[in-house]
């Protein structure tokens, strides 16, 4: 931080990135991660917001950054778009690490923070908002799987001091699959583990991560290829309506009604 000219330390960067951040709030297209910088844990809150976009025919809609690789972006929504369903064709997407901290290429800073990039675009694309109360590790790998991060339980340990009573993280193992005694494979699915007042959330896969942090749970269907995200209905607009009447033929009794209204007048 500078001031008049001067570099000035920051004691606490976490309570620094989260001073104007409204903790009681569940905010849509934000989400908070845990990033290592050098061997400094610290919290950052990335926002997010997916809107229409003004262009047409082909144009597949803006994709504007700040904070974070305009590649690491266009990976992330293109898992989500691949294993998921979840599409931003036709919208402009925005993502912005707020204080101006700006979160390196590797999987050390930027990796890390893929899984709060991804919660806060789904969230902001869906409207469903983010809990307040959960901070999210994790880097997405390309089969839309969570990679383990380095110095986890650093990172845990930083989001409990600053008040967070659940995180949502990678599978401590790093693996899908893992036996219990007696040769069963543990149930699909997040597990959870208490310690120290705050609730881990591990998980394999985005979606998974996805449904912890958010309000409300996506509503999915199952594929052969996986779980995908169910579209909803398109709404129909005034006008869409009038083209349908218009385009609507007569039947008899419509036109028997008509006859009567006429012979009334």
């Amino acid at each position: 931080m500078s001031r008049g000219g001067r570099l000035v330390p920051i004691s606490d960067p976490s309570s620094f990135f989260l001073s104007t951040r409204q903790d009681s709030t569940d905010a849509e297209g934000c989400a908070i991660s845990v990033v290592l910088e050098g061997i400094r844990s610290m919290t950052v809150e990335v926002q997010a917001l997916v809107a229409w976009s003004a262009g047409s025919g082909g144009y597949s809609g803006r994709r504007i950054v700040d904070g974070i690789s305009n590649s690491r972006l266009l990976l992330i929504l293109a898992v989500l778009h691949k294993r998921y369903g979840i599409s931003f064709d036709r919208r402009d997407v925005y993502v912005n690490v707020v204080g101006g901290m700006q979160l390196g290429k590797g999987s050390k800073s930027g990796g890390g923070s893929d899984l709060a990039v991804a919660i806060a675009v789904v969230s902001s694309l869906v409207g469903i908002p983010v809990r307040s109360d959960t901070a999210f590790v994790g880097e997405v790998g390309l089969l839309g799987e969570l990679r383990p991060v380095h110095s986890l339980e650093k990172r845990i340990s930083e989001a409990r001091r600053m008040g967070f009573s659940r995180i949502v993280t990678p599978s401590s193992s790093g693996q899908k699959k893992t036996k219990r005694a007696g040769g069963k494979r543990s149930p699909p699915g997040p597990k959870e583990v208490s310690a120290g007042g705050i609730k881990q959330l591990m998980c394999d896969n985005v979606l998974d991560a996805i449904n912890c942090g958010l309000v409300d749970k996506l509503p999915t269907k199952q594929t052969r290829s996986g779980p995908q995200l169910i579209k909803p209905k398109r709404r129909s607009t005034n006008r869409d309506d009038s083209m349908k009447d218009r385009a609507k033929p007569f039947d008899i009794d419509e036109r028997e009604i008509i006859l009567d209204d006429e012979d009334d007048d």
